[in-house]
């Protein structure tokens, strides 16, 4: 399973639109791996004063990963592969 992280652009959405978006990814998340394809949505960060937000899933591929957005309503402008690599000590 690979991280992949989803790029938004949400010109004019509130914090509360923000999270029923949320809620909607990780529903559809749940449904897809109902499905047989393992999707797991990790949450995400919302720039509010840009209209972006950055969202992080798990799963087998960034195909995968576009069909949840898509079943959730949520407009993905790009989903990339990322490979997470922790701060050195």
């Amino acid at each position: 399973m690979a991280s992949f992280l989803v790029f938004r652009d949400l010109p004019g959405v509130t914090r509360d639109q923000y999270a029923a978006a949320q809620r909607a990814a990780a529903d559809a998340s749940r449904r897809l791996t109902a499905a047989g394809h393992e999707v797991r949505y990790r949450g995400g960060f919302f720039l509010p004063g840009t209209g972006r937000a950055i969202c992080i899933f798990d799963a087998d591929s960034a195909a995968d990963v576009a069909e949840v957005n898509q079943q959730a309503g949520v407009p993905a402008a790009d989903v990339v592969e990322a490979i997470d690599l922790p701060a050195a000590t």
